[in-house]
């Protein structure tokens, strides 16, 4: 049931995206510069591979462990998917956005707390820090030398003023790992049949966050399917902030913030990086 569950947010996302911008408009923000034949084609390869594997994993919902976490799961990422391409403006928040917000905050809030007998698996406490540190030593190194190379050869704009922003990313990485490590993982798992299929679909979920930023996509694929391997195996989300916060700042700090022929565009994502793309053209 996770890949039902990873093919449902991707049809949201896409069908929502659809509606609001048209198949042209998106095809030219498309991740790597797809052209507009791709657009409608996968969206129905989306919702035929979600039915099909909604078939094949039923057997498991018979279980009220998987069927439980599926209806949790249910409750928060499709409907912030949807709430983000079918409702969220691609410049300022109004009030009714900030309360959309918080009301999936107080629900994911509400969901832990009546999951909090399980606490000490979610890697909330100081235990397991030093063996997932360890773990995350060498992902973590590449994931700082992989820009920064990339920046030699492209340019870059990093400027000294921005780093007492960075230092702030592991605070940031946290209040993201909330909701996708130490909600969703544990979730994931209880759906899942293997460990290598949570790792795929949670670092699949966190780069569908960014999308359709093709660079941070599959910057934060590869990062998300590192910090979920660590953290199934040594659980601690304070470790993994630390990681994630130290490749962000290397990300946005050592690429250039403006277009480059990956179109990085300031590192945006979502609605906005659409829109300042569209704005973009149509200045010209």
């Amino acid at each position: 049931m996770v890949w039902a569950f990873l093919l449902a947010n991707l049809l949201v996302v896409l069908v929502a995206a659809g509606v609001r911008y048209g198949g042209a408009d998106l095809a030219f923000a498309w991740p790597f510069g797809w052209g507009a034949w791709a657009w409608w084609p996968v969206t129905a390869a989306a919702a035929v591979g979600m039915v099909a594997a909604a078939v094949v994993g039923r057997a498991r919902l018979a279980r009220a462990e998987p069927r439980r976490a599926l209806l949790e799961l249910t409750l928060i990422f499709p409907v912030f998917f949807a709430f983000e391409w079918f409702v969220l403006p691609p410049y300022h928040w109004r009030a009714i956005d900030w309360t959309i917000m918080a009301a999936l905050v107080a629900a994911v809030t509400i969901l832990m707390w009546l999951d909090r007998r399980r606490w000490k698996q979610w890697g909330v406490t100081g235990r397991n820090f030093l063996p997932a540190a360890r773990l995350l030593v060498l992902p973590t190194a590449g994931m700082i030398a992989a820009p920064v190379v990339v920046a030699i050869f492209i340019g870059s704009d990093f400027e000294v003023s921005r780093l007492p922003g960075a230092a702030l990313y592991p605070l940031y990485a946290l209040g993201q790992l909330a909701i996708f490590q130490v909600f969703l993982v544990p979730r994931l798992r209880r759906m899942a049949g293997s460990g290598a299929s949570v790792i795929v679909v949670a670092a699949c979920i966190f780069a569908l966050l960014h999308w359709p930023n093709g660079v941070v996509m599959a910057a934060c694929f590869l990062a998300a399917a590192v910090w979920t391997a660590v953290y199934l195996r040594r659980p601690n989300v304070f470790a993994l902030a630390l990681s994630m916060g130290l490749a962000a700042a290397a990300l946005v700090n050592a690429l250039p913030r403006e277009r480059t022929v990956w179109r990085t565009n300031s590192l945006r994502t979502g609605p906005i990086y659409v829109q300042r793309l569209l704005d973009g053209a149509a200045r010209k």
